[in-house]
């Protein structure tokens, strides 16, 4: 039996993750996963050193944002509802799309 390749739909959203509640910037969904890119105001993560994004994508807050340099893929299911005044910067999703793979 041949296994169907899922179509990959573009998407540009920010949801909030139900287990740790840390923002994700959602760039796709591929059958019932989202891949997104993780949110944080810190700049080193596990070790790794994170993107600084030019402008905070939540108006609300004012402090640095960072992106996690890699890409995850989870669940639709664990992620809350779409945060609607949320935005990614053209400049920010340009330093990101390298990473959105």
């Amino acid at each position: 039996m041949k296994v169907k390749k899922q179509k990959e739909i573009k998407k540009d959203e920010f949801r909030r993750n139900k287990e740790n509640q840390h923002p994700a910037y959602i760039f796709a969904r591929v059958g019932n996963e989202y891949k997104f890119l993780g949110i944080t105001h810190s700049e080193i993560t596990h070790g790794t050193k994170n993107i600084r994004l030019d402008k905070n994508p939540n108006p609300n807050d004012k402090k640095t944002a960072y992106a996690r340099p890699q890409a995850e893929r989870q669940n639709v299911n664990r992620f809350k509802k779409k945060n609607t005044n949320w935005k990614m910067s053209k400049s920010d999703k340009q330093k990101l799309r390298r990473f959105m793979k």
